[in-house]
């Protein structure tokens, strides 16, 4: 389960997100995208999320 409060399962889950839209879309992992793909993607969206004060997100260290 997706902590909402965790930056490390919010980037997790953005990025699993955008993977889904693109094996929809009939992506091949590996040849369409990489997991930095994924994650470049996902940063914005995961920064985003970790600067609205009202989700009061949290940095886990070491990552989970």
């Amino acid at each position: 389960m997706i902590n909402r409060k965790s930056l490390t399962d919010e980037f997790l889950g953005i990025a699993y997100t955008i993977e889904q839209s693109m094996l929809t879309a009939g992506a091949v992992p590996g040849e369409d995208y990489t997991l930095l793909d994924l994650y470049k993607l996902a940063q914005p969206f995961a920064l985003e999320s970790y600067r609205d004060d009202s989700r009061a997100m949290e940095i886990d260290y070491p990552a989970q």
